[in-house]
């Protein structure tokens, strides 16, 4: 998908600087990703302690050996 975009040519050039990638897509790319994992990361420590698993240890050992 094609955009255009006004982003700060400091920024990119700080981003490239500090990951070692070549191009403002990939800045871009690798910045999107990391918004992604820190907010789902946030989401999981709000649920952490939450949620109520009736499952045993022998039970949960099956299901990582299935994936």
């Amino acid at each position: 998908m094609g955009m255009t975009i006004t982003i700060d040519e400091n920024l990119i050039k700080e981003a490239k600087a500090l990951t070692g990638k070549k191009t403002k897509r990939e800045v871009i790319e690798e910045a999107l990703r990391e918004i992604i994992r820190k907010k789902r990361r946030e989401r999981a420590i709000e649920h952490a302690g939450k949620i109520q698993i009736d499952i045993t240890l022998d039970e949960l050992l099956k299901l990582r050996g299935q994936g």
